[in-house]
């Protein structure tokens, strides 16, 4: 572990954990919009010297590239002096699978890597490392990249499906959710919401837990909307009808994992319940089948999980938590 290492990343958690959210003076924030999206690409820039060029891609949140903590992520490492770019992948911000979210990233990758005249680092969440990963090895951004590091990704999306609705059959009792399986219920209303009847006063309280869902804020808030307004929805039966929808195999990386060029590092919770950590194992294992590329490190660590983040769950794997990030941000 290099001191340089160490302290960069102490500085960022500093920043991320215990600064507040909102604007910096020191961040210049531009946005851009891709024809007819509603999403925007947000670039952050140091008012000085620009160092590396880093891309965040978000996971499944209502809000895209302008999730609250996604934001903050962004502009802590501004505030380091990275370069950072946010694209929007318009249908997992509905809670929807689509290769044109793929293309989204990669488009995204490709961008920062012109802006910066050089390859970049990606930083990707929850089901958007995933499509991270699908986006490395795409194309247009395969060459673009430098390193690229996931938190949760999925290493195929069927299997993934199939483990939350088995996961559903097992815990029927909403009351008893924790985070990352009442968020799965949410993600399920929100994707079948033209399909199935509840009010507008519902939709009004589900919708802004939604958005703001990865903001740290008691369960109970959080699981309340649930309890109150969807006791009678299967769930079961919901995630059996989006298994039935067409997800073609590519946006998996199970299927492109041996077109990516650069080193990869990947990041999960061992108690993760909305994506199992065996999916890490897996994807390490296609990832390491590449020839002349470093062996992909893995850390499964509790510090890290779909909705919060907290060192201080597991402080012996800092020092492997410092060299897995060193892949984007050395």
């Amino acid at each position: 572990m290099k001191p340089t290492s160490l302290l960069r990343t102490l500085r960022l958690l500093r920043g991320y954990l215990m600064r507040p959210h909102g604007v910096k003076p020191n961040v210049i924030e531009s946005r851009f919009f891709r024809t007819n999206e509603r999403y925007a690409t947000i670039v952050y820039s140091p008012p000085h010297r620009v160092g590396k060029t880093v891309v965040l891609i978000h996971g499944v949140s209502g809000r895209a590239s302008d999730d609250p903590s996604l934001v903050h992520l962004a502009r802590n490492l501004c505030a380091l002096g990275y370069r950072v770019v946010t694209p929007a992948l318009a249908q997992l911000a509905q809670f929807r699978h689509s290769l044109s979210d793929v293309d989204a990233a990669a488009q995204g990758i490709a961008y920062a890597a012109e802006l910066a005249k050089s390859q970049v680092g990606v930083f990707s969440f929850s089901y958007g490392a995933s499509f991270a990963l699908c986006a490395a090895a795409h194309p247009i951004a395969r060459e673009c990249c430098s390193g690229v590091v996931g938190f949760g990704a999925y290493y195929h999306l069927a299997d993934a499906l199939e483990h939350q609705r088995k996961l559903l059959i097992q815990c029927p009792d909403l009351s008893q959710d924790d985070a990352d399986l009442a968020y799965l219920r949410y993600t399920l209303l929100a994707s079948h919401r033209d399909e199935i009847s509840l009010s507008d006063a519902a939709w009004a309280e589900i919708e802004p837990i939604l958005i703001n869902y990865t903001t740290r804020t008691p369960i109970e808030g959080k699981r309340a909307p649930l309890l109150k307004h969807t006791r009678h929805i299967d769930y079961v039966d919901l995630m059996q009808r989006y298994q039935a929808r067409k997800l073609p195999d590519t946006l998996s990386p199970r299927a492109v994992a041996s077109n990516i060029l650069c080193p990869v590092g990947l990041l999960h919770d061992p108690a993760d319940r909305f994506v199992p950590a065996n999916q890490a194992e897996l994807i390490a294992a296609k990832l390491n089948e590449r020839p002349s590329v470093a062996r992909t490190l893995v850390l499964t660590t509790p510090m890290l999980s779909h909705v919060q983040v907290d060192p201080r769950r597991n402080l012996r794997d800092f020092p492997r938590l410092v060299n897995l990030l060193d892949i984007v941000l050395g």
